[in-house]
């Protein structure tokens, strides 16, 4: 199946996980995700660059499969309190 193909026989409901503004972290938790063999999905990236001057929070979401919640939240989770953080030694 191809990255980001969505076919509704295949996947159960989706639930919003994450919503900021902050594109780069949004990237890095989408990575995170998928690296533990979550599907994941990041809308409004492509509004970033359209922003111009105007301010604007919460336009980005990351999305995955209802099961997946839980453990996308203990990823976030994990990420807040700085478990994936390097060392300075790294």
């Amino acid at each position: 199946m191809a990255v980001g193909y969505f076919d509704p026989q295949v996947q159960s409901s989706m639930i919003s996980v994450y919503r900021g503004s902050d594109y780069f972290e949004a990237q890095l938790l989408k990575g995170l995700m998928e690296q533990q063999g979550l599907q994941v999905f990041l809308q409004g990236a492509a509004l970033q660059g359209g922003m111009g001057d105007l301010p604007a929070l919460g336009h980005l979401s990351i999305t995955v499969n209802d099961a997946d919640q839980q453990r996308a939240e203990e990823i976030i989770a994990a990420y807040e309190a700085g478990d994936y953080s390097l060392d300075d030694g790294d």
